[in-house]
Order: structure tokens, then sequence, then C-alpha cells
């Protein structure tokens, strides 16, 4: 039997293969002892196991003592949202992200309302490992509470912020129509709401919140990349509409597609975010490694400086709070603007460029040309951290003369491109990713570190 992936990003693992309801309750009862056996927030996104995992989670808490404050089907920033706004000790978003149908897990979030920090995890791990959880007796259990207003108030939240109040009047009048793509996740209600709340009618694509029926797949795969976005893009030209939104299953990622029908990628929202929150909001952003250098240019025309953390929401967050960072987040679909929220967050990525909008009659393709131009690869090898490491100073040698990062894995900054090559935190696998100026820029760095890290100089099977 398999185990599970347990490290920053959560809990993952594949349900019936290695993630089971006793998993999950489990785990569940452990973080109930973790937090000190207070309320505790559970949310979920649409997948056929989430119903399965909420009950076994939900009676991990139960069994600690804790009180279960239901949030029911909602995106992952809104339950972050309400721990760190209410009186919770902490919360459970029962999700796999971008992971495919067959996957789900557990993020665990503290009373601080952000995800546990590498620390922190070490220190779960640990209770996890040892005697784990301490059980109530049957008079001190408590009962689940329910909460059907988290996505209001987490939409409420927006709304009054000084950065979104003039959004909603300069709007009306366009009578601004907006495509909208939530894979049947998470975000399918809360997004439709956000649009129609900033002033614009929302046009639905894949936007239902029923649960997943038995061997259901999502509508198509479930990461917001441009090339998943073809519907979505069809629906913009077809429909007239003024601007497409993509979100992955638990509504922390965001993209966007611009009138023409031609999406911007991942990568984009990062940047859109900055140029529109910087010329408000004036101080350092804090990225990830593997984030587009279209940041740092965008940035530097603002004034702005950058820093860039290991891969990881909560390395992001966390250096973020210690610079007091504007804003943050990674090239993956994921904002962080911390006086709102401090996790990537799908409703204010998609505020931030419904905002650019507001500004003027100029369309999201005119915007959308304004940023610094870098193609990026992206690609996987099936290698254990393990092998990883033994094979990686093989990588430090065929990139003698570049710049070196190792705050994750190994990053190699050549002139105009670069190739960060590190394990992944929730699957079996190592990410190369590489950008340049061209395509061909960042295939030949990208293919010169598979070559690398390839067992005997032979080519690993590529995914």
């Amino acid at each position: 039997m398999q185990s599970p992936i347990f490290g920053i990003s959560g809990l993952r693992g594949i349900v019936g293969e290695s993630l089971f309801p006793e998993t999950v309750t489990r785990y569940a009862a452990a973080f109930g002892t973790f937090v000190g056996h207070g309320t505790v927030a559970i949310g979920r996104d649409c997948r056929a196991s989430g119903e399965m995992m909420h009950a076994a989670a939900t009676a991990g808490l139960m069994s600690v003592g804790c009180e279960v404050m239901d949030l029911d089907i909602c995106p992952t920033p809104t339950v972050v949202y309400v721990t760190r706004r209410g009186t919770v000790a902490g919360a459970i978003m029962l999700t796999a992200s971008h992971n495919p149908e067959q996957w789900n897990g557990m993020k665990f979030v503290s009373r601080e309302g952000q995800f546990l920090s590498p620390d922190e995890v070490a220190a779960f791990r640990r209770l996890v490992k040892g005697k784990g959880a301490k059980y109530a007796d049957w008079d001190a259990l408590r009962p689940v509470k329910k909460n059907p207003n988290a996505i209001y108030a987490h939409i409420n939240s927006i709304l009054s912020n000084e950065l979104f109040r003039g959004v909603r009047p300069a709007l009306i009048e366009r009578k601004l129509k907006v495509g909208v793509d939530a894979v049947n996740g998470a975000a399918s209600v809360a997004a439709c709401q956000l649009v129609e709340a900033l002033g614009a009618e929302p046009v639905r694509l894949y936007c239902s919140i029923e649960p997943m029926k038995q061997g259901a797949t999502f509508p198509r795969k479930p990461e917001p990349e441009a090339q998943n976005l073809g519907d979505l893009c069809n629906l913009v030209r077809e429909r007239k509409l003024d601007l497409g939104m993509a979100f992955d299953p638990d509504g922390d990622r965001f993209s966007c597609v611009d009138e023409t029908g031609v999406p911007l990628g991942e990568e984009a929202t990062i940047c859109l975010a900055c140029k529109y929150v910087l010329p408000r909001r004036k101080g350092p952003v804090v990225v990830n490694l593997s984030t587009t250098r279209a940041v740092d240019d965008v940035c530097a025309e603002l004034g702005v400086t950058v820093e860039r953390v290991p891969v990881g929401e909560a390395n992001v967050a966390n250096r973020m709070e210690k610079v007091q960072a504007v804003l943050g987040g990674e090239g993956n679909g994921g904002v962080i603007l911390p006086e709102l929220n401090f996790t990537r967050d799908g409703l204010v990525a998609a505020a931030t460029v419904i905002g650019l909008l507001s500004q003027g009659r100029e369309p999201l393709s005119a915007i959308g040309a304004t940023l610094p131009r870098y193609q990026m690869v992206k690609t996987t090898m099936s290698l254990t951290r393990e092998q990883f490491a033994e094979r990686s100073e093989k990588l430090v040698k065929a990139f003698e003369d570049a710049q070196v990062d190792r705050q994750d894995g190994l990053k190699f900054s050549l002139g105009d491109s670069w190739v960060h090559i590190r394990p992944s935190n929730t699957e079996p696998i190592v990410r190369i990713i590489a950008e340049g100026k061209t395509e061909a820029q960042a295939k030949e760095v990208a293919d010169k570190a598979r070559q690398a890290l390839a067992a005997n100089g032979k080519e690993p099977e590529k995914k």
C-alpha cells in the first residue's frame, strides 16, 4: 500500500490507492490536537471523493473534542479568510488543488490564517508519527456548526477594500460581460457572485457545484493553463465577451482570456496584479523561484523591489510577512494580497484584472500587450528526491558558467534565460521550468538540464 505525500503543501494522495478515510480521520484528529481542540473550519471542493473526505475529517476532529465549523463547498482562499478573520483555532481544506480527479488531500491552516510553515509542518509530522491525537470523552464531544455566509464575507471583504471600491461604479455603465470557467469546482458560485458584485455580467461555462458523479471527470484539465482553456476562448469569441476568467478546482489559482479569445497564460496573472496594485500601494513584492522574470521587469518600471523564495505558498507568505510585502504570489496563477488574505486568492486575482479594465476603455488585449515577453517551457522527470540529490552535481557542472541559487533545488541564471530544477512538493517527480526570450532558448536550457539528470546519459521518458 502506497503512502500519501505530506509536506509544506499539505497531504495528498490517490483515493483508494494511497489515501483512505482512516488516513483522513487520523490526520484530522491529530490536527485538532495540534491546534488545541478548539473550533476548526472545514471546506471542500467538488470531487467525487469530497463527501467521503468531509465525513472522515469531521469525525476525526469531533473525536478529539473540536467544534467543526462546516463551510461546505467553497474556495480554499475563503476557508483561509474565515480562519484569519474569525475565532477559529485552525482550518482544513479538503482538496487536491490542480491534481487530477482521482487525487484528494488536506490543506492545513493555522489560527493566523496561513498554511503551516515548514517548522509547523515538522512539528505536526512528529505529532502524527508519535502519540498522535488526544481523544475526548463522550460527554466532551461537540456538534457541527454550519456557516453558510463564508463566501459572502470573503467577497464583501474584497468589495469594501479601498483598492476595489471604485470598480463597480466605473463598470456599471460599461455593461462588461465576463466568461467564467471554474472547472465545476469550488469557485463556481463565488466567482460569478464576485463578477456581479463588481458590476459586470457573468456568462457561465463550467460553474456547477454538483458533486462529481461516479467516474466523472473535470470538464477540462484542472490547471487554468492556456492550453486547457479552448472552450473558454471559444465562448469569449462566440459571445463577444470582454474577458474570460478561469480557475482551478479549489479556486486559489486564476488566469484570463482577452476579448479576442486569446489566453494570456498563468504567468501573466501576477504581472497584471502588479500593474493594478503597485501604483496604489508601494512596497516589496515576493514571488517564488519559478515565476516569470516579467515580474521583475514590471516591478522595476514601477520602482518596486522583488524577492524570490522557494516554491510553496507558505514560503511566499512567510517572507511577505517578514518584509511587509504589498503583494506576492506565484507564476501558476496565484496572487496574494496580504491586507485581504495571506494565501493565493483567485477571487482577488480576478478583481485586479477587472479593476484594470475599469480604469478606462482599453481592452485586455492592449493591457496584455504591455507585459514583457518571455517564453517558458515546463517539463518533468520521474525521479525521487534521493535520485535528484545524487545527480545534482552533474547539473552544477553542466551550468558551470551560470549564477546558481540553491534555495530550492537548483536554479541557474544565464543572462536572458534561466532554468529551475526541483523535486515536487506534491508528486514523486522532478520539475524543470525554463524561461528565455524565445521558446527555442528556453527549450535549449531545459533539455540541457534533462540530459544532465539522465542516468548513464540516457534521456528519461518525458511526461
